[in-house]
């Protein structure tokens, strides 16, 4: 009882300031914290955007050649010129060039699924199963996905697998290199999948998003497999993905240089126009966080003046505890309790001001990228901003009084013009 009538006695007329620095720290709190929060939900929001649009993704990709013949087996059905992908980029080249940074190899093709007296076009995509998955989504609806040690299997999406009339476990065949037919098990079937840099869908096959103009399905084998239907190990094309986004210049400038002499190669890379569409976005975020630091300062030493008026009136009361007894620890603690007490109801009103008023979501200015709705995020960063700001914002009003006490002579507090 004695501690809490020492913190809270003598302040008088000074206690009206103690009042007004809390005002002023929960509106200060009630700022950062919108503001810190904005700044995390947008930032939350970038990173989903990058997610999307995979910067640190280089697409290495063959020439495009429209005529390649395909014939059936049997009957009379005309040719077909069916346009692929051709397959010039040699792993060893690429994964020279590409260095430490995870390359996935793709052989993308377009083959006939042979019938007796017919064939349909489907998209065969070879690949390696445990990198697609870094920048490649696909959901199994039945069965499982590709596994690295599989051969001759097959995994399908539900229009391939509805036009290819085939289930679980059935098989078909796919026309190979070597005009022979190779056997295909299904072992999984997609309900939905999204495969980044996707070809283009230039001729009838079946799909699963009819407005897209890529390729929204196929059939997914392991590469080892696709070698076996292309006959070569050579691929169509390769996604290259840097260590980090800053990285893609350097790695993009290598690829090139390694893969100069064939004009059939070309090195795409989403990073410059990435950097072009979330400029403005990064602007943004630099002006919320300019508005909350110079109100931190601002804001910071209006408390540190009114704080020091306070504990200058205070200062003989301290050197008379100190007389008679008071322990050092003792004393800091009284002093520091009334400015930590109005930090944190400052803090906890500035808080619950910053909670009720901002938006549940609410879109950030963006000239060139469409990032979706920004929901302000109050998580424990932005708990943690708003603590070292009080902290700092009374810190500075109760600092001389301390050093006073703890390097300077009781008698010096105590002379009448230190009052």
């Amino acid at each position: 009882m004695i501690s809490v009538r020492l913190i809270l006695g003598g302040f008088g007329r000074r206690a009206i300031e103690l009042i007004v620095a809390g005002v002023v720290i929960a509106v200060l709190i009630a700022v950062i914290a919108s503001a810190a929060a904005v700044v995390e939900g947008a930032r939350v929001a970038l990173y989903r955007f990058q997610q999307t649009e995979r910067p640190d993704v280089i697409h290495v990709i063959g020439r495009f050649n429209r005529a390649l013949f395909e014939l059936p087996r049997r009957g009379n059905l005309p040719p077909a010129t069916l346009p692929v992908y051709e397959p010039r980029i040699e792993p060893e080249e690429l994964k020279l060039a590409g260095g430490n940074a995870t390359i996935i190899k793709r052989q993308s093709l377009l083959r006939n699924v042979v019938t007796e007296n017919d064939v349909s076009n489907v998209y065969v995509f070879g690949i390696d199963p445990q990198l697609e998955v870094k920048a490649s989504s696909f959901h199994v609806a039945v069965g499982r996905f590709l596994a690295p040690d599989d051969q001759n299997v097959a995994v399908l999406d539900q229009a391939s697998a509805r036009s290819l009339g085939v289930h679980l476990g059935d098989s078909f065949k796919v026309r190979t290199a070597g005009d022979t037919d190779l056997s295909l098990i299904v072992v999984g079937i997609l309900d939905s999948m999204e495969l980044h840099a996707a070809p283009l869908s230039t001729v009838l096959a079946p799909v699963l998003e009819p407005s897209a103009r890529v390729v929204t399905s196929g059939a997914f084998v392991p590469l080892r497999t696709s070698e076996d239907i292309f006959a070569r190990s050579t691929l169509t094309d390769a996604l290259v993905v840097a260590k980090s986004v800053d990285d893609v210049p350097r790695l993009s400038e290598r690829i090139r240089q390694q893969f100069r002499l064939n004009t059939g190669v070309f090195v795409e890379e989403r990073y410059t126009q990435y950097l072009r569409q979330v400029r403005d976005f990064r602007y943004t975020l630099a002006l919320f966080w300019t508005v909350g630091v110079l109100a931190s300062v601002l804001v910071s030493a209006i408390v540190a003046a009114l704080l020091h008026d306070v504990y200058t009136d205070r200062r003989c009361q301290y050197a008379v505890l100190a007389a008679v007894g008071f322990s050092p620890l003792h004393l800091l603690s009284l002093i520091f309790a009334p400015s930590l007490l109005v930090a944190a109801l400052g803090t906890i009103a500035g808080s619950l001001v910053a909670a009720a008023l901002s938006p549940v979501q609410f879109q950030m200015p963006s000239l060139l990228a469409d990032m979706g709705p920004v929901t302000p995020g109050f998580n424990g960063a932005v708990l943690a901003v708003v603590v070292i700001v009080a902290l700092a914002a009374v810190s500075g009003g109760v600092a001389r009084t301390t050093w006073m006490m703890a390097r300077r002579p009781i008698a010096y507090s105590l002379r009448k013009g230190e009052l």
